[in-house]
């Protein structure tokens, strides 16, 4: 399963209504489909789930605010780990 299907898939599961309408663009916050302690178990999840440790600086619409944005951030932090990785092997070597 793709990161995108794994986060939608886990938002479903914190909603008590109607989730087949919930796209990779949908504002989870002002559509009220999460409130804040929803929003906070996700944060929590993508933490636990992708292995990324989130600072107060991440906690931002940029990053959470669809669940578009909550892919494009662990990308980013998937991406800056490899290559993180990558450096300390070539500096090893």
């Amino acid at each position: 399963m793709n990161i995108a299907n794994t986060i939608i898939d886990h938002i479903r599961t914190q909603l008590t209504f109607e989730t087949g309408s919930i796209g990779l663009d949908c504002n989870l916050a002002q559509d009220g489909r999460l409130d804040s302690t929803a929003m906070l178990e996700l944060i929590l999840w993508v933490e636990d789930t992708f292995q990324i440790p989130i600072q107060n600086e991440d906690l931002t619409p940029e990053n959470f605010a669809t669940p578009r944005h909550v892919v494009e951030f662990v990308q980013r932090h998937k991406m800056a780990g490899l290559q993180h990785a990558t450096a300390a092997n070539v500096a090893s070597e």
